[in-house]
């Protein structure tokens, strides 16, 4: 337990942001069950333990010393934009262990539709491999399939447009991760933020930070 509270704030940034992303892709997803009601007698206990949480989240953020923690909704709704308006970038995968297996996720995940979930349940095969496999290493293989391998540090500053769309893409594969029934949402969002900090985070900071790289053209509004 300590060991992900320790991994999630170690990307706080990228966690908030992927949260906030995940809220506006939400409609893409199939819808988890009807809400649960809570007991009126514990509605004041809920109110407290909420204004506490989001007390927190605000005290994580503020106290992050890197500048790009201020506009997270403004840098969601430019990765939102960059997604609904640019293809995939693509790279062809390397035969290895379980590569069937990825390629066909990435089929389905590039599938958008509330059929999602319904195809994965048949599939004993992927199914299988998805309940006992799914780890970083996976996210990491389904990442180099869905949207290309991250350019190398040298080559970045020649292509932050490129860069810019695989970041987005990143945001987007993770939504649709996390969309899926057969995943706590949370693990699919921690490797998401983990996926992003390692392979973007220091060309975001090079770069100004994330609002300064995803800030709206005014003439887009």
């Amino acid at each position: 337990m300590e060991a992900n509270v320790s991994l999630e704030s170690q990307f706080i940034f990228e966690h908030q942001l992927l949260k906030e992303y995940c809220g506006r892709r939400k409609p893409w997803g199939k819808p988890r069950g009807k809400p649960r009601v809570a007991p009126m007698c514990a509605a004041p206990q809920q109110e407290v333990m909420r204004k506490r949480k989001s007390s927190n989240e605000r005290c994580l953020l503020e106290t992050d010393s890197s500048d790009d923690t201020h506009d997270v909704r403004g840098v969601a709704d430019n990765l939102v934009q960059i997604v609904d308006s640019t293809p995939l970038v693509q790279d062809q995968i390397v035969s290895q262990s379980g590569v069937d297996v990825i390629q066909r996720l990435v089929e389905l995940l590039k599938e958008s539709g509330d059929e999602l979930n319904e195809k994965i349940q048949k599939d004993r095969v992927l199914l299988g491999y998805l309940q006992s496999s799914f780890s970083y290493t996976v996210f990491e293989q389904l990442a180099s399939a869905f949207i290309g391998s991250p350019m190398p540090s040298q080559s970045q500053n020649q292509n932050a447009d490129e860069q810019k769309k695989q970041i987005a893409w990143t945001f987007e594969m993770t939504s649709r991760l996390t969309a899926l029934d057969l995943q706590p949402m949370n693990r699919a969002m921690g490797f998401g933020a983990q996926y992003l900090h390692q392979n973007f985070a220091q060309w975001i900071q090079q770069n100004g930070g994330w609002e300064k790289v995803f800030k709206r053209d005014e003439s887009d509004e």
